[in-house]
């Protein structure tokens, strides 16, 4: 029986290889031509794998993670060159942020959150040119879970709020998230 960990990473790879598929029929060049049809042999044999194990199936019940402003889904596979930490996959499986409980994720967090997140939020997580992050009552009332609030940060939202999808990876994103969850959102 496959973890629950074989089955996120085996889809994360298929997920790959369905992006360098794409890739390849679109951008088709003679010197790349080789090099992908040795990825696309390597995906049609992981996808046989992921069917005959049922691991398709398991795979389609990942959770979808979407834009707070008008649902439409967020891309979250990994990007060129990026490999996923345990706590990422966890997080895709799950919902559940692991490090919000890691006591040095949280340091590596806050010095995410420092440069980066506050100078709209404030170093207290008042709020200036972006909303307050410890008033009980949120602009988007979804960033009580992790799910939501890993949305409005990777994905983006209104005014200010960039993606930053563009500038930090899904590891850095969850380890500022667990930062702002553990010192400044109430529930």
């Amino acid at each position: 029986m496959l973890s629950y960990l074989s089955i996120a990473l085996l889809a994360g790879k298929i997920s790959l290889f369905q992006h360098e598929i794409f890739q390849f029929v679109s951008t088709s060049t003679p010197a790349a031509s080789e090099q992908t049809k040795s990825k696309l042999v390597s995906a049609t044999l992981a996808f046989g794998v992921a069917a005959n194990s049922g691991i398709v199936t398991a795979a389609a019940d990942v959770i979808t993670f979407r834009h707070v402003l008008d649902g439409s889904p967020l891309e979250v596979s990994a990007k060129p060159g990026e490999a996923f930490s345990e706590a990422v996959i966890k997080f895709h499986e799950t919902g559940q942020n692991p490090y919000n409980v890691d006591s040095e994720a949280l340091g590596e967090g806050k010095d995410l959150y420092t440069p980066i997140c506050q100078t709209c939020h404030m170093p207290d997580g008042s709020g200036r040119i972006g909303p307050s992050l410890v008033d009980r009552q949120h602009q988007y009332p979804q960033i009580a879970s992790d799910i939501g609030l890993f949305e409005v940060v990777f994905g983006g939202a209104g005014g200010a709020m960039q993606p930053f999808s563009k500038r930090l990876s899904q590891d850095q994103s969850l380890k500022v998230i667990a930062y702002v969850r553990t010192s400044f959102i109430r529930q």
